[in-house]
């Protein structure tokens, strides 16, 4: 613990110990009623702030169980999202429910609330056989216990991180996890078997060309790191030639779609986006009428190395829940 608050940052020990205060405070008022749900849930999720990459390995975790016979259901907060109660997301409206979330409505059903015991409920009245519920952003969200979960980062490991605000670090980090799923952009990374006893599995994000052209134009992001985004874009063969970053989870406005107007003239219009933020734009553009041409990029996650012994492991205590729990409670 030390550690990660920093005793040699006066500063940062302060500001670091009363984040972690007012966290177990949440963490102890939010976990009262805390129960596990009806089906098998799966949570991803991460110690640290900000773009670890939970969303595409939500995907490909709910991607695994679709192939291996059981029907994901997505669990998602909705982040900046208006919607007040939990739901399930009937229609393209990022503003609402969220754009995360709009990117799962894409793949599955998805439930979007900021309670995800309540969201879980909800989620009992979808069809399907054998569901499993995954949560997207679920390690610190306590009213629904989790059944296995997996914690996200990138090169920069959270052990070797600090509290928030200096550091990243949402909780100090703990083993009462199963797994550890690490992404790299570049293979160059050195894959770690395991932190303290925890299986470590490696990832590579692999950033493809969803819609449009990669021909020359205005990059457009508003995401956690923008400058990964132009990187991850220009080495996919993306011709960029300008960029207009904006803050993570951004609402674009007609005003913001006009500078984008101006700035992507010169390209013809030419515009690449992720699909985090054309969920956002393209709606707009439409809209306006806009002579915008977006080239829309995603980010989806490929093993680096072997990850049967992770399907096992997530398998085993699926079916474990669907036979003490689930089936008992039909």
């Amino acid at each position: 613990m030390s550690m990660h608050l920093n005793p040699l940052n006066p500063l940062g020990f302060i500001l670091g110990a009363c984040y972690l205060l007012g966290q177990k405070i949440d963490r102890a008022r939010r976990s009262g009623n805390a129960n596990y749900a009806k089906y098998p849930t799966i949570c991803v999720g991460n110690f640290q702030s900000g773009g670890t990459g939970k969303t595409p390995a939500t995907i490909w975790v709910a991607k695994q169980l679709k192939a291996l016979g059981y029907s994901p259901i997505i669990l998602i907060r909705g982040y900046k999202g208006s919607v007040k109660k939990s739901a399930i997301i009937d229609c393209n409206d990022p503003y609402t429910y969220g754009d995360e979330a709009m990117l799962h409505t894409q793949h599955f059903p998805t439930v979007v609330g900021k309670n995800r015991r309540v969201s879980a409920q909800l989620a009992s009245t979808i069809a399907g056989d054998k569901k499993v519920l995954v949560m997207d952003d679920g390690m610190q969200h306590y009213e629904l216990l989790k059944d296995f979960s997996i914690v996200c980062q990138k090169s920069h490991r959270f052990e070797l991180d600090h509290m928030l605000p200096i550091g990243r670090l949402r909780e100090i980090p703990h083993t009462n996890i199963d797994v550890i799923l690490t992404q790299i952009n570049d293979t160059g990374y050195h894959p770690v078997k395991s932190w303290k006893g925890i299986p470590e599995y490696t990832f590579e994000r692999i950033t493809t060309l969803v819609s449009g052209s990669k021909e020359k134009g205005l990059v457009v992001c508003g995401v956690a790191n923008p400058d990964d985004c132009v990187y991850q874009i220009q080495k996919a063969g993306g011709f960029v030639e300008d960029e207009m970053k904006f803050r993570d989870h951004h609402r674009y406005s007609v005003a913001d779609l006009a500078r984008i107007e101006k700035a992507s003239k010169k390209y013809d219009y030419r515009v690449h986006c992720t699909a985090k933020d054309a969920v956002k734009l393209a709606p707009l553009v439409k809209a306006e009428n806009s002579p915008v041409k977006l080239s829309v990029w995603d980010v989806e996650i490929q093993p680096f190395g072997e990850v049967q012994p992770l399907l096992d492991a997530m398998v085993a205590k699926i079916e474990e829940v669907f036979e003490n729990r689930t089936n008992k409670q039909v």
